[in-house]
């Protein structure tokens, strides 16, 4: 593609650039890193929170790079001489995203989206929308905490929703696989630093607001303005399904136009989507859906509340892009779950406990997970969890509050210290537990998850809170592997070998 027909899309660029190689220029690759640039490249240097990418722009052209694509502030810090094109933009995050849509042609407009925001949920909806379309024979990309997926396809995510960049390289991809839909978790980050600009979603779900990422936005009014902007005329084209159960859910419904928004609850029946003559199972549970597409029973093998509001909103997705109300009924019991969201660690039919392992890593996440495995608990519900470093320290003591009055034991420990004190953590957690609940105290997390699983007696549940499908602990600046998951089969091994 050429350089100057990428430019023409940049709003954000002033003036183009005087150069004798501009008019010819063609970009055959995008890089945000100066190092991974070859020749055909556009380097786009953004600015970080440490350092401006584009400082590095001299690195990026030596390696070949047709042009450099810097803000304002990099341009006057290093000036180019007269044999670069460096082209000055006074909005780097909207240029990148605005290059990258163009470069890859556009690739949203070519599938049927659907974007989830909230605070918790995300994943399990998401989930739960990929395998509604896929029950439909419809194919359909994934893209979320996990990782980005379509038939042929799985890698690791490294972050929610991705940069712009890789985000619309994904999607092209996902389009030339001949996927027609792509359902995305759209994270509050994303949205506040226009990742997923140029991205046009035929449905917008609002799962819920809770206090969480607080160490980047400033305060809760600024985290659901940021989460609001999914359901602006910029994103949305379609329809808006919205938890009229949470309160900012409320505020958003109020905001939209009617026309635009399916709501959705639990027990309201005065919404779009709700639920009737509720039946709970150690299994998952069942009763009657409410749609604007009619009424059908169902059974879903998911526990909690929080999980039928999950399903609610997925069913509210699939429901618009039109699928059959019956054939999602069909399918709702075959859903298979989501890796470390409420996941059941099970090594043996002689085992006598529960372990489950989630992610729960807010107050709000949290307390709905210990209420939703309280009824399939029947002996004392041991809760093993901590916080992470370097994160809102103001939901610690809430998580140990809630810790403490919910479960029967509260086992304190260790979740990604990062760069703070573990010890410093521990104690911000403890402020919200009263003594008098002697809470158990462990630091290191593999010793806390083993000490409960050998420590609990016949029928007790032990829940491991905060890191799901994590696979790492992240230490100082160092991420080493650690899986709960694994260390909680290994108590289970050892706790079996003790019994026999």
């Amino acid at each position: 593609m050429k350089l100057r027909e990428l430019l023409a899309v940049v709003d954000s660029v002033e003036q183009l650039p005087n150069h004798p190689t501009f008019e010819d220029a063609e970009v055959r690759g995008l890089k945000t890193n100066s190092h991974a640039c070859s020749a055909g490249d556009l380097f786009i240097g953004m600015p970080g929170t440490r350092v401006d990418g584009g400082e590095f722009w001299p690195s990026a052209i030596a390696s070949g790079a047709v042009a450099a694509i810097v803000s304002a502030e990099a341009v006057q810090k290093n000036p180019p001489n007269s044999e670069a094109v460096v082209i000055s933009a006074n909005n780097m995050t909207q240029a990148c995203a605005q290059i990258a849509a163009a470069f890859y042609n556009y690739p949203s407009q070519k599938l049927k989206m659907v974007g989830v925001t909230g605070t918790n949920g995300k994943t399990t909806t998401t989930h739960l929308i990929e395998f509604l379309l896929g029950k439909a024979q419809l194919s359909t990309a994934l893209m979320g905490t996990l990782y980005t997926r379509w038939a042929g396809f799985e890698q690791t995510a490294v972050h929610t929703t991705p940069f712009a960049v890789e985000l619309q390289q994904q999607l092209a991809e996902a389009v030339n696989a001949g996927c027609e839909f792509g359902v995305m978790e759209v994270s509050s980050h994303a949205l506040a630093q226009g990742r997923v600009l140029g991205c046009e979603f035929e449905v917008g779900v609002f799962s819920n607001l809770t206090q969480d990422h607080l160490d980047y936005h400033s305060d809760m009014e600024d985290y659901f303005a940021a989460k609001a902007l999914l359901f602006s005329p910029d994103y949305l084209k379609g329809r808006a399904i919205i938890n009229a159960d949470d309160a900012y859910g409320k505020r958003l419904i109020a905001a939209l136009n009617p026309e635009q928004v399916w709501s959705y609850s639990v027990n309201d029946n005065s919404t779009d989507l709700w639920m009737s003559d509720l039946s709970y199972q150690p299994n998952g549970v069942s009763g009657k859906l409410h749609t604007p597409k009619g009424d059908v029973t169902f059974r879903s093998p998911l526990v909690g509340q929080y999980n039928l509001e999950n399903l609610l909103a997925a069913v509210g997705a699939v429901l618009h892009l039109g699928l059959d109300l019956q054939l999602v009924a069909s399918a709702i019991p075959e859903f298979p779950g989501v890796p470390g969201r409420m996941e059941r660690v099970q090594i043996s039919h002689e085992q006598d406990i529960s372990v489950i392992v989630d992610y729960a890593h807010t107050p709000d996440s949290l307390e709905n997970l210990l209420k939703a495995a309280r009824p399939f608990i029947p002996g004392k519900m041991i809760c093993v969890f901590g916080c992470g470093g370097d994160r809102d320290r103001t939901k610690r003591p809430k998580m140990g509050k809630i810790a403490a009055d919910l479960a029967d034991v509260a086992v304190v420990t260790s979740d990604n210290p990062r760069t703070e004190d573990p010890e410093r953590i521990l104690q911000d957690v403890l402020a919200g537990i009263s003594p008098t609940a002697k809470p158990t105290v462990i630091s290191d997390r593999a010793t806390a998850i083993r000490t409960a699983i050998l420590q609990a007696q016949p029928g007790d549940g032990v829940l491991l809170a905060g890191k799901g499908h994590e696979d790492y602990q992240i230490l100082g600046t160092e991420k080493i592997h650690f899986d709960d998951r694994e260390h909680a089969r290994d108590a289970l091994q050892e706790r079996l070998k003790i019994e026999n």
